[in-house]
Order: C-alpha cells, then structure tokens, then sequence
C-alpha cells in the first residue's frame, strides 16, 4: 500500500496462453508486488483461466474474482464493466496497487479492452499501466515450428464472425491468416479450407498450455469433437517443411 493514502496503480498483466513459463519477468514481478489481484471469470466458468495460470504466484494475496456475463446483450456487458471499473477504482484510491489478470495478451482479442475503456474515463492516464502477453497463436506456431511469415509476406489476424464464407477473401489476400474465436465454427472452417485446398496448410491448437491441450495438422479428424472453445488456426498459402 502506498503511504499517505496516496493513489494506487493500476496494472493490466497478461498472462501468456497457459504455459506457467510462458510469463514474463515483468508480469511476475508486478503479480508480486501488488496489494490487490483482480481476476475475470465468465459466469458460465467454475473457475479464471488468467488465475489458474498463476495460482502458485499469488498464493498469499487478497485476489477478488470479477464474475462476467456470456451474453451478447450491450447493456448488460457495460454495466458489468462498469461496476468492475469502479470497483478497481476503490481499489485505487484506498491506496493499493492493483493487478488486473488476463489471459493471452491484454490487447490481442481481450474483454480487457472494454475494461480499460471504463477505467479511462475515473482513473488518471499516468496510473494505467498495460503490461503485454504472449498470444495463443505465438505460443502455437512456436510449439509446431510453424513459422508465421517470412521476408514481405502479408499476416491477417481475424476474428471468426458467424458467416464462415466473409473469411474467404481474407484467405485469398494474406500468406498467413490466423484465425480467432473459432468456437462453434470449427466443422464449417474445415470445409472452407478444404474448398479452398488450404487444409494440408494449416494448424489448429487449443488450451495451449494447459493438460488438455491439443495441436495438430490434421483438421479433418477434428470434424464433430466440438473442440473450437479457446482454440486458434493457422493457415498458409505456402506449404510447411
């Protein structure tokens, strides 16, 4: 705790995919340090995947778990972003440094985005600190050796939207089209790539890092397993070694 009641900080740590050794020196230094660990978990979720990941660093810490809505709904998203901006903000002014956890990269595709938006508007700039992450998609070409572009090649980092076809323009355009947020998409992403003869092309990863993780570049045998939740795929024009 700062003395004086001064104003605490306010540190946005990402986390890496999953690896436990996949989090830099930084993130574990500041996790340390802290007074106060805020943790996102989904209310559909038994537990954060961003604590899970770092459980044995913040043993011993006051960790409070910010519990979000899965639904679609704006409103409802906002409000919960609020109330959790307000809450780091007490935080804050009491006087405690606080970690904010997210998995991944706290920029890349991250619900931390709309955290920080909130936060912007009842804490000062110079007390917002972003400290990044290694994605999914770095830690997933790095275990299979496959390299995500090369010399002037063109990369395309894409979320999946729910017309699976708006992702063939893209694929068309780029060497190397990492796609996100495959969830419920996964058995119509493999069809596309096999249309477009890109299937031999590609890897496909999940839960990088955690037990059950799964790589592979046999999509076809993915078809049915439902296994899109936290997963990425990686796809090139050129063909790997």
């Amino acid at each position: 705790m700062n003395k004086d009641n001064e104003a605490g900080e306010f540190y946005g740590v990402g986390v890496g995919p999953g690896d436990k050794e996949l989090i830099t020196l930084k993130a574990v230094r500041i996790i340390k340090s802290v007074d106060c660990i805020f943790a996102p978990r989904a209310d559909s979720k038994k537990s954060s995947l961003a604590l899970d990941i770092v459980k044995d660093i913040v043993a011993g810490k006051r960790v409070i778990e910010q519990i979000y809505p899965m639904v679609r709904d704006k409103a409802k998203l906002e409000s919960a972003w609020k109330k959790a901006a307000n809450e780091i903000k007490d935080e804050i002014e009491s006087g405690n440094n606080v970690a904010y956890l997210t998995i991944g990269d706290p920029l890349t595709f991250s619900t931390y985005c709309y955290l920080l938006q909130q936060l912007s508007k009842i804490i000062p700039s110079q007390k917002i600190h972003t400290i990044p992450g290694i994605t999914s998609y770095n830690a997933a070409a790095s275990l299979a050796n496959f390299s995500l572009i090369e010399q002037d090649e063109k990369l395309a980092i894409i979320p999946v939207s729910n017309e699976v076809s708006e992702l063939r323009p893209v694929l068309d355009s780029f060497d190397t089209v990492v796609l996100m947020k495959v969830a419920k998409k996964l058995d119509e992403i493999i069809e596309l790539l096999e249309e477009m003869k890109l299937i031999d092309n590609s890897l496909f990863a999940s839960y990088i890092g955690f037990d059950k993780e799964l790589i592979t570049r046999d999509l076809n045998s993915l078809k049915g397993s439902g296994k899109g939740y936290l997963s990425v795929i990686i796809v090139r024009k050129s063909t790997q070694i």
